[in-house]
């Protein structure tokens, strides 16, 4: 009988603790508030010496009011409704908690909170890819793809100039760097000791060095060395590696992990954010993508405002339901960046497309979706939108090496300006690869083609023209084997408030005239056609 006792009692605490449970669901929620404590902060005891320095190279205030701590006593007050504090930031004047529907009744009538934000409870499957063990060498073919992922972006210009991203600190946020410790392709780093700080928001210690090989690729496609070969354009910069993301779920915690690491980096003086990480279908709507709904875009934003530039992965969505862009790569004052094939510069299938909801351009800029990265046991071949965002990061710090004087937004625009489709744009490609020769205005963008328009009553004929104004025969350019940038010509039809209503893009290595029809044309409308550094635009 004391057997039976026991269980029966067991039971009873089980069936009372669950009924308890299903009356008080715990839910995460982020709570706001109205204001702040106005209190004496010194900027020199709390940042960096390097982030003073970037806040007065950049003209903006030593402090602000988002760089004030959360009141105290707001986060004691909720605290004492019962409410699980999670974390809190500085810059959202915030705070993220776990709470029952009492426990949050209590936080609403609290007098300083100004919002309540639902965030869910709820886990997802994590889209990272995590990379396998490599016990060979690299074929001719990976040597290929490890040369021109930083060729393409003008390595040999910015290594002429001896422009490798010495003097800029960059942050990478990413599931774990796994083995990157150890890895010859970090040796250089680790010598010259270029790893300033590291922090697991996941565990709350400063161990990064496990939990996922995603970030170790993605570290080396910014600052990587295969026996004297780059796999990343910035080989001489700085870092503060943290670990943001579980790479076994993705619980909504991985968006409070990136906003906190993000007041981390400012704190500790990062010029760039790189961040290989996306949050969409399994969390949100397509109409929150619009840059200011989520927490972790709202975040990217402030981020930006503090001096930094903040890249980020479009995202792998471009071949499913989802298709479009996630967020913070939504923010508008996140560089975003988009995939394409190593042979030509053309979309590659997975990679995510603009426009933002709101409809501004996204992705900014592209880069090859199909890498040669660091993997655990040595290096081999990946893909996803999470290694073209960090061959970017490279690039952006390498030209702000060049052009240190430069704000983080005037950065932006400029290797938007530096893309090798510029000014065309559209919906998969953005503004193209970013150039290192543009940049710096050493390439000679006077093309050898014009494009001329044929209009008929009815029709509309776009012919590509050579400068000889000699029609470009079929038979003297005859289709290469293997397609190349060259070979493509892109056109769109712009409505009238700048939007694209469709845009494609076309082989012409073997070139005939476009035609369309008056009739595919409303009033107000253009047609944008772009060849080989030519930009045509002709008004309906």
């Amino acid at each position: 009988m004391k057997g039976y006792k026991g269980k029966l009692f067991g039971w009873l605490l089980f069936t009372l603790f669950g009924a308890k449970l299903n009356a008080q669901a715990i839910n995460k929620y982020a709570v706001f508030f109205n204001s702040k404590e106005e209190k004496s902060f010194d900027p020199y005891c709390y940042f960096d010496t390097r982030a003073i320095e970037r806040r007065v190279r950049q003209q903006l205030p030593l402090y602000d009011w988002y760089d004030l701590p959360v009141n105290e006593n707001y986060i004691f007050a909720v605290s004492g409704t019962g409410a699980t504090i999670k974390m809190q930031s500085r810059w959202l004047n915030a705070v993220v908690v776990l709470a029952s529907e009492h426990e949050l009744a209590g936080i609403k009538a609290l007098p300083f909170v100004a919002e309540v934000s639902n965030l869910g409870y709820s886990e997802a499957k994590t889209a990272l890819i995590d990379l396998e063990p490599l016990d060979k060498g690299l074929s001719e073919n990976d040597l290929y793809t490890l040369q021109r992922q930083t060729e393409r972006m003008g390595e040999k210009v910015w290594k002429e100039k001896n422009i490798n991203g010495n003097g800029i600190r960059v942050a990478i946020f990413d599931a774990g760097f796994s083995g990157a410790d150890k890895h010859p392709a970090f040796a250089h780093l680790h010598q010259k000791g270029r790893v300033i700080r590291t922090r697991d928001f996941v565990d709350k210690d400063s161990l990064v060095w496990h939990g996922s090989t995603h970030g170790t690729g993605v570290w080396s496609c910014i600052a990587g060395m295969v026996d004297s070969i780059p796999s990343g354009l910035a080989w001489d910069a700085e870092f503060l590696l943290a670990r943001t993301e579980n790479a076994a779920t993705e619980p909504f915690s991985e968006e409070e992990n990136w906003v906190a690491a993000a007041e981390w980096a400012d704190k500790h003086g990062a010029d760039i954010i790189n961040s290989s990480l996306g949050y969409t279908d399994k969390r949100y709507f397509t109409y929150q993508m619009d840059g200011k709904s989520t927490f972790v875009s709202r975040g990217a934003n402030l981020a930006a405002r503090k001096g930094m530039l903040v890249v980020n992965a479009a995202g792998n969505e471009g071949s499913g339901s989802w298709s479009i862009i996630g967020a913070p790569a939504d923010a508008d004052s996140v560089l975003t960046v988009g995939g394409v094939e190593v042979c030509c510069d053309y979309h590659i299938s997975f990679s995510s497309y603009g426009p933002t909801w709101d409809k501004r351009l996204k992705p900014n800029v592209t880069a090859q979706g199909f890498v040669t990265c660091a993997q655990q046991g040595g290096m081999g071949t990946s893909q996803g939108t999470s290694f073209a965002s960090p061959l970017v990061c490279g690039f952006a710090a390498c030209a702000w090496q060049y052009m240190r004087d430069l704000k983080n937004m005037e950065l932006f625009r400029a290797i938007e300006r530096s893309g090798s489709l510029y000014p065309y744009f559209d919906y998969a490609h953005g503004y193209g690869i970013p150039q290192a020769a543009r940049f710096t205005g050493a390439l000679n963008v006077d093309t050898l083609f014009v494009i001329r328009p044929v209009q008929g009553s009815d029709s509309v004929y776009v012919e590509l023209i050579q400068q000889s104004l000699n029609l470009l025969p079929a038979g003297e350019n005859a289709p290469s084997e293997e397609l190349t940038a060259d070979d493509l010509m892109y056109y769109q039809i712009q409505q009238s408030n700048g939007l694209i209503e469709k845009y494609y893009v076309i082989n012409v290595s073997s070139p005939q005239p476009l035609s369309f029809s008056r009739s595919d044309f409303v009033s107000g409308q253009k047609l944008r056609v772009y060849y080989r550094g030519c930009l045509q635009e002709f008004s309906f």
